[in-house]
C-alpha cells in the first residue's frame, strides 16, 4: 500500500517540479561481438548525469523513453523494462559500456543511447540526436553425414563427415557419442559396431561462447541365413508334379522354411518373408510357402528374408532358389465339331481333341448319364437341356487331366422375356426388357433394337419378341397400357394482405386429389403464408403442382423519440419492409439511412396493404459530451485549485468522497457540486481520497447514465 501511494505522489510531483534535461547526446557508439549470445556495447558519454541503453531484435528502435519515467535495466536481453513492444532497457547508469547477454545467434540487434538528468521521481531524457548502431550476432551451425546409415551386422563400417558454418570462424572442439558407449573427438571419425540395433549418434561442437548439437541414427540389422525345401509332410509333394495329380486335384507344391538369423534366439522373430513362385505370383509374410501352377512348365521358386530393421528388401536380406517342374497337360484342346446349339429333332454332336500322348487313356461323360472310352466320340441327346461334357485323360507319364465343355439342346426356343409391366404412366423411365434367349428381334414402335421399352405414347400396346435359333423359330407377345398424366395448373405465386383469404379449385373429374394439408376435396381455402400443393391421381398416374402464398401486413413502425446527439454522432434508421416504398420529406427514397445533421424528418411507408407515417426531430450538438475530473487540488484559500469538482458537457447526478478507511466525507446529489476539502466543518488531512461520480450524457436520443471512479490527492 505504501508503494502505491508513493508512486502516485511521484506522478503528482512530476507535474509540479521540472528537471533540466541534457543537451549533448552520447557519441562514438561501438559494438564488439564477444560470442554467439553476448556482445559488448561502448560509447562516449554526453553531458547527461546518466543514460539508458535500449536494444531491439531485428528492427530499428522507433520509440523514445517517456519523460519522468524511471526504467529498470537488465543486461540479459528481454528481462529489463520495455519502452515499447520488444525494445528493452539493457543498461541504466553513469558508465560508458555494457555487455549484453542472452542474445540469439545469427540475429540482428539494434542499440541506442539516451542521455538523461534527474533523480527521485523527476527525469528528463534527451531524445534528439541519439546515436544508434546495429550488429549481427555470431552463428554456429553444424551437421554431419554418414556414408551408409543402414548396414548389416557383419563387416559394417560407417564413415562420419562433419560440416560447420560460423559467421566468425574460431577454433572448435568435436565430441561424438555413437550410442554404444563409445565416443570420439575427431572431426571425421569412422565407426564399426559389434552388435545390431538402432544407434543414436550425437555430435556436439563448441567454440568460445557457442555450442551446437545434432542427432542422427545409424541402423545395424541382423543378417538372415535362408534355407527351404519340399515339405515331406504332404502326400504327392515332390519337386516334379503333374498338372493334375492322381487324386484329380490341381498340382500343389508345399515348401518348409528352415531359415535362421545370426544372434537371434527365436528363428523368425522380427522377420519379413517374401516367396516368389516364378509364375508372376508371390506371398508376403507367411513362413512356409505353397503354390499351385495354372500351366505346365519349369519354375524357379525364391525365398527372400529380411528383418524388421530393414524396410527395404535389398538391405540385410538373404535368398535361395529351388527349381520345380509341372508336366505338360495331356490334352491341348477339346472341340465340338458341330454347333453347340441344335434343335432336338436333329442333333448329333461330334467331339475331337488333341492329345500329347497317342497311348493315353480316355473317358467321356456326356452329362446325361451316358459315357464313352473312345478317343473320338459322337453323341445324340434325347431331351432338351444344358449338358456339361467332360473328358478325362491319363497319359504315359501318369499325369491326369480333365477338360470340360458344354452343349445345349433346344426343341423350341424359350423366347419369353421379363421386365414388362401391365401398365405405365406416360413419361415413366425407360425399361430394359430381358429375353430368355438373346439374338432375337423386337416388334413394337415403343421398343428399341436393344430391347428398351419407352412408355412415352398413351394407349394400349403389343410387344413381341421373335427368335430363330438353329432353325427353331417362335414369337412371344405381351400387352401393356400407357396412361396419360392428369396435367393441371394451380396458377402463379400470390401475395395477399394480412386477414385476406382466397380459394383454389381443381377439376376433380374421375380422379382423386390430395392437398398439402391432407384434404381430398376439389378446393382449398388459403389465408396463411406457405407453399400449397395438390396431387391429382388417375389410373394410378399422379401429377403435382404447387403455389407459393406470401402474406404481408400494413406498414407499422416508429422512428423513435426526438433526440439530442453529441459531436459527430449519427442516427441510424432501418425500416426494411417487404414489397414497400419509402417517401421522405427531404426526397430520400430508401428504408435504410444514417442521419448526421439536425432537422425535422418525416417518412411515409406504403405497400399494397396500406401506408403509415412517422416523424422525428434531431438536434446534433456541436461539441463532444465528455467529463473532466482533476487528480489533485489544494484547498489553501489562495484562489487556485481550492475546490475539487468535475467539469464538461454532461449532467452531474451525484458525487461521493471517501477517505482511505472507506469513511464517507462528502456527498451531494443536487445543486452545486464541489468539495472544499472539509469534513464536519474541519479541513481533512493531506493524502489520497476516493471519489464516485454519477452523470448522464446524450446518446442515441437518450440520456445514458455513466459512473466514474478514481483517486484525488489533497495538498495542504
Amino acid at each position: 500500500m505504501l508503494r502505491f501511494y508513493c508512486s502516485f505522489l511521484a506522478t503528482i510531483i512530476v507535474s509540479i517540479v521540472m528537471a533540466q534535461g541534457p543537451t549533448i547526446p552520447a557519441s562514438n557508439l561501438v559494438v564488439d561481438q564477444t560470442s554467439c549470445t553476448e556482445t559488448n556495447v561502448s560509447w562516449t558519454n554526453g553531458n547527461g548525469a546518466s543514460r539508458i541503453v535500449v536494444a531491439s531484435k531485428n528492427s530499428a528502435i522507433s520509440s523514445f523513453p517517456v519523460k519522468n519515467t524511471y526504467y529498470l535495466a537488465s543486461d540479459s536481453f528481454g528481462n529489463g523494462n520495455s519502452i515499447s513492444g520488444s525494445e528493452f532497457i539493457v543498461y541504466n547508469g553513469i558508465g560508458s559500456s555494457v555487455t549484453v547477454k542472452k542474445l540469439d545467434p545469427n540475429q540482428t540487434y539494434f542499440f541506442s543511447v539516451f542521455e538523461y538528468n534527474g533523480t527521485g521521481l523527476v527525469f528528463d531524457y534527451l531524445n534528439t540526436s541519439y546515436p544508434e548502431i546495429s550488429t549481427k550476432t555470431e552463428n554456429l551451425s553444424i551437421d554431419f553425414s554418414m556414408d551408409d546409415n543402414y548396414q548389416c551386422e557383419t563387416g559394417n563400417t560407417t564413415n562420419f563427415t562433419s560440416s560447420i558454418t560460423q559467421s566468425k570462424p574460431q577454433a572448435v572442439n568435436y565430441s561424438w557419442n555413437f550410442g554404444d558407449f563409445t565416443t570420439s573427438t575427431q572431426q571425421n571419425p569412422s565407426k564399426s559396431y559389434s552388435t545390431y540395433g538402432i544407434f543414436t549418434v550425437k555430435l556436439k561442437v563448441t567454440s568460445p561462447g557457442c555450442e551446437a548439437e545434432v542427432i542422427k541414427y545409424d541402423t545395424i540389422a541382423p543378417e538372415p541365413v535362408v534355407d527351404f525345401a519340399i515339405d515331406p509332410a504332404y502326400p504327392n509333394n515332390s519337386l516334379i508334379q503333374c498338372f493334375y495329380q492322381p487324386d484329380g486335384n490341381l498340382n500343389h507344391f508345399y515348401f518348409k522354411n528352415n531359415s535362421t538369423f545370426r544372434y537371434l534366439s527365436t528363428p523368425y522373430s522380427n522377420t519379413v518373408f517374401k516367396w516368389i513362385y516364378g509364375d508372376g505370383t508371390f506371398d508376403d509374410q507367411i513362413i512356409n510357402g505353397d503354390v499351385s501352377y495354372q500351366k505346365p512348365g519349369v519354375y524357379n521358386v525364391k525365398l527372400i528374408i529380411s528383418n524388421s530393421f530393414t524396410p527395404r528388401d535389398e538391405l540385410c536380406t538373404d535368398s535361395i532358389d529351388l527349381t520345380v517342374e509341372v508336366r505338360q497337360k495331356p490334352i491341348d484342346t477339346l472341340n465340338l465339331i458341330l454347333d453347340s446349339v441344335m434343335c432336338i429333332n436333329n442333333n448329333v454332336f461330334d467331339f475331337q481333341h488333341n492329345t500329347s500322348d497317342a497311348n493315353a487313356q480316355h473317358q467321356w461323360d456326356f452329362g446325361d448319364g451316358n459315357t464313352s472310352s473312345l478317343a473320338l466320340a459322337s453323341h445324340t441327346y434325347s431331351t432338351t437341356g444344358n449338358y456339361e461334357v467332360t473328358l478325362e485323360v491319363t497319359d504315359d507319364n501318369g499325369c491326369y487331366d480333365i477338360y470340360k465343355d458344354s452343349t445345349a439342346v433346344v426343341k423350341q426356343p424359350d423366347n419369353s422375356f421379363d421386365g414388362l409391366q401391365l401398365s405405365y404412366c406416360e413419361g415413366d423411365d425407360d425399361v430394359n426388357l430381358i429375353p430368355k434367349i438373346s439374338g432375337g428381334s423386337w416388334i413394337s414402335n415403343l421398343v428399341s433394337v436393344g430391347g428398351v421399352f419407352s412408355p412415352n405414347v398413351a394407349g394400349n400396346h403389343q410387344v413381341s419378341y421373335a427368335v430363330d435359333e438353329d432353325g427353331c423359330k417362335d414369337t412371344f407377345t405381351r400387352s401393356t397400357s400407357v396412361f396419360e398424366l392428369p396435367v393441371f395448373e394451380l396458377g402463379v405465386d400470390t401475395v395477399i394482405c394480412q386477414g385476406e383469404r382466397f380459394t383454389k379449385k381443381i377439376d376433380k373429374g374421375n380422379s382423386s386429389l390430395l392437398w398439402s394439408n391432407g384434404a381430398i376435396d376439389s378446393s382449398i381455402l388459403i389465408q396463411t403464408p406457405g407453399i400449397f400443393w395438390v396431387q391429382k391421381t388417375e389410373n394410378g398416374c399422379s401429377y403435382r403442382d404447387s403455389i407459393n402464398v406470401s402474406v404481408i401486413s400494413p406498414p407499422n413502425f416508429e422512428l423513435g423519440n426526438d433526440s439530442l446527439l453529441c459531436g459527430d454522432g449519427v442516427k441510424n434508421i432501418n425500416l426494411i419492409s417487404q414489397n414497400a416504398t419509402y417517401s421522405w420529406n427531404d426526397g430520400y427514397v430508401g428504408g435504410e439511412r444514417g442521419i448526421t445533421s439536425s432537422g425535422y424528418y418525416s417518412v411515409t411507408v406504403s405497400n399494397q396493404c396500406g401506408s403509415y407515417t412517422d416523424d422525428i426531430n434531431l438536434t446534433f450538438l456541436p461539441y463532444a459530451c465528455e467529463i473532466f475530473i482533476p487528480n489533485a487540488f489544494s484547498p489553501n484559500n489562495d484562489g487556485l485549485n481550492d475546490i475539487f469538482k468535475p467539469s464538461g458537457n454532461v449532467t452531474l447526478k451525484s458525487m461521493q468522497i471517501y477517505n482511505r478507511w472507506g469513511e464517507l466525507v462528502y456527498e451531494n446529489s443536487e445543486g452545486e457540486f464541489g468539495w472544499d476539502g472539509s469534513y464536519q466543518k474541519k479541513l481533512v488531512h493531506e493524502g489520497y481520497y476516493f471519489f464516485i461520480i454519477r452523470y448522464t450524457k446524450p446518446q442515441n436520443g437518450f440520456e445514458s447514465p455513466y459512473v466514474s471512479k478514481g483517486e484525488v490527492y489533497l495538498f495542504r
